[in-house]
């Protein structure tokens, strides 16, 4: 499963995706993986989700983020949610290209059983409406 927190800049998302992790880390048996561009938030994290500062492995492009959720649901096949906080500045990519993006990871999600949930700055309500199918609401 793949879903989206979309809203505009300074809306909150960071702030909903680190509450939902820390509650949602409760019922997690697996691994919970949690990626943001810096560490400026891993202190708010509950200490059994692994943080992972995606500043550190240089990612540009979907193409790129997508070899990183390659690697890390093959590398351990415990993984059970994968959190994206603001994937957009991860990968320094516009909005429209959102879409194809979140089309290729559902086929890892579903195949792995991993839920992956990503944060983006959409302000485009064009590009809100095609991805409506991955939104969730804030």
């Amino acid at each position: 499963m793949v879903k989206l927190l979309a809203g505009s800049a300074g809306s909150g998302k960071t702030k909903i995706m680190i509450e939902k992790a820390n509650k949602e880390i409760e019922n997690v048996r697996g691994t919970f993986v949690y990626l943001e561009s810096t560490d400026k938030h891993s202190k708010l994290l509950n200490s059994k989700i692994r943080f992972v500062s995606t500043e550190e492995f240089q990612l540009s492009g979907f193409d790129s983020m997508y070899g990183f959720i390659c690697g890390l649901t093959s590398a351990n096949y415990d993984i059970q949610k994968i959190y994206i906080d603001g994937i957009l500045k991860i990968v320094n990519v516009g909005e429209d290209k959102l879409l194809p993006f979140l089309e290729k990871i559902e086929k890892i999600a579903n195949r792995t059983e991993t839920e992956i949930i990503l944060s983006a700055t959409i302000q485009d309500e064009e590009a809100k409406k095609n991805l409506a199918k991955y939104i969730i609401e804030e």
